[in-house]
């Protein structure tokens, strides 16, 4: 067996840095939840504050409720402390 060795060149389009993914400072995170009922949309609610807060022990949640003809959504803004904390939430909800 002959031992060769073989250059490779790599062109990579699709590369970006990291800072441009993870922003320091980027803890705010807005989400609209839609349902058939303002008990549905609230408890979709209730699940992701449950989520949030065992991933960050200050996350600071708002929400606005909105009745639309046969629907009701809520805007949910979600504020945590670290980027990171924002970042495992999103992971978390795929």
């Amino acid at each position: 067996m002959e031992n060769t060795t073989v250059e490779l060149e790599v062109d990579a389009d699709h590369c970006f840095e990291i800072g441009e993914v993870i922003v320091p400072g980027d803890t705010h995170l807005e989400m609209t939840i839609e349902g058939d009922s303002e008990q549905q949309v609230n408890d979709q609610l209730a699940k992701m504050e449950a989520l949030a807060n065992s991933i960050s022990d200050h996350c600071q949640i708002k929400k606005k409720v909105n009745h639309n003809k046969g629907s009701v959504t809520i805007d949910a803004m979600f504020d945590f402390d670290c980027t990171a904390e924002k970042l495992i939430f999103e992971l978390y909800l795929r």
